[in-house]
């Protein structure tokens, strides 16, 4: 039987890649669909905007320390056979959520959902590198992020409109949904990990977490990666609160603007396929990390309004979805034989650099929200009559 690795570049069938692209969306229809309603669902639960933003942070958290063992065990038994009971918690977790009574209910869905939605991203990958390598493993890679880029577009968007029309509630109902959509289409997925099912043996994976980690061709990318995807948190947990509270704008306008946004994420990950077969890995990493380092630096410099936040912020994701792919497939490179570990290394570096920039975009997003909130006061005062 022919390598799967040596599959001609675009004989990957479709139907793949929009599953896997659907597996890593799980975490965004999880996280990204109601952030623009963080304000309404404080308020419906009458506790502080900073305890549902808490909630964000909690999942990223247990979704690394869940990783660290999905991972292994991927490795061990195989990837089909951990979807099913992630995809349950991930739809049990959501719905907890949407019938949330309290914050406490709500942490416990966003816990559940986290641990499926780790188990999605972690296993989306390591099936990637089993069916591919090198160029083609980019590729494919890239073709899962253009598609996945749609994500965090249609999550918020469907976030601020189910959050107007139907409550936040109905946003939760939806992952529950999209949920039980990807388990029935997993059913179509056979096992990609090559070999009988073995023994989880504590020494070796502690071994193999080691030999990975040591790994000059795993650090160096895995470290860009993390860069680039704490810092799309950091604005993403900024966005809401400055927009809404500070800019006085609506959740439901608020959830279209990652639309307009990830335009830039969809062009990036399209040039990076193209790019895969003509042009040198680091060249494109390099190029992707110096677009999205100069669009870092005019957010901070540019005045505070929609559009100019929201043009800074689509040319970010354009050199952030043009490295990603990239960096991603460097790091995975030399260990085909245990995808999933070196999958969850990547993602918990990337989820223990995510609260710390969560922390900062929380400050900023407060911070900005308070003195754009009595600058807009102060100017309707102004203008009353006397």
């Amino acid at each position: 039987m022919a390598d799967a690795s040596a599959t001609a570049p675009n004989s990957a069938p479709k139907a793949t890649l929009f599953l896997l692209a659907g597996l890593v969306a799980l975490s965004e229809f999880a996280v990204t669909a109601y952030v623009p309603a963080i304000t309404i669902i404080a308020d419906g639960l009458r506790v502080q905007t900073e305890m549902v933003q808490t909630t964000v942070s909690v999942g990223l958290v247990t979704g690394a320390i869940a990783g660290l063992v999905i991972g292994a065990i991927a490795d061990s038994m195989g990837r089909r056979q951990l979807l099913f009971p992630a995809l349950g918690l991930y739809i049990v977790g959501s719905v907890f959520a949407a019938a949330a009574p309290s914050i406490s209910w709500l942490f416990i869905g966003r816990i559940f959902q986290a641990v499926g939605a780790c188990a999605g991203i972690i296993l989306s990958r390591a099936i990637a590198r089993d069916l591919h390598s090198g160029p083609q493993l980019t590729r494919l890679l890239s073709g899962v992020t253009l598609v996945f880029s749609l994500a965090p577009a249609v999550a918020p968007l469907f976030g601020g409109l189910l959050a107007a029309w139907l409550g936040w509630r109905a946003i939760f109902a939806f992952a529950a949904i999209y949920g039980c959509v990807i388990f029935v289409a997993i059913l179509l997925l056979p096992e990609t990990k090559k070999g009988p099912a073995a023994p989880i043996k504590v020494k070796a994976i502690f071994a193999t977490y080691k030999n990975i980690l040591t790994s000059k061709s795993f650090i160096i990318p895995n470290m860009v990666a993390a860069a680039l995807i704490a810092s799309m948190f950091a604005f993403m947990v900024s966005a809401a609160p400055i927009f809404v509270k500070g800019l006085q704008l609506s959740p439901a306008l608020v959830g279209c603007f990652p639309a307009v946004a990830v335009s830039g994420t969809i062009l990036g990950a399209s040039l990076a396929r193209w790019a895969a077969t003509r042009v040198q890995p680091a060249r494109i990493v390099r190029v992707g990390s110096l677009i999205a380092l100069a669009s870092s630096i005019a957010m901070a410099r540019i005045p505070i309004s929609a559009p100019y936040l929201l043009g800074a912020i689509t040319f970010f994701c354009l050199g952030f979805g043009f490295a990603l792919p990239v960096t991603v497939s460097m790091a995975m490179t030399h260990f085909g034989d245990k995808a999933g570990a070196m999958v969850t290394l990547i993602d918990s570096s990337v989820y223990r650099a995510m609260p710390s920039a969560m922390i900062a975009g929380s400050v900023v997003a407060l911070t900005l929200s308070l003195s754009l909130g009595a600058a807009v006061t102060a100017q309707k005062c102004s203008h009353r009559p006397a």
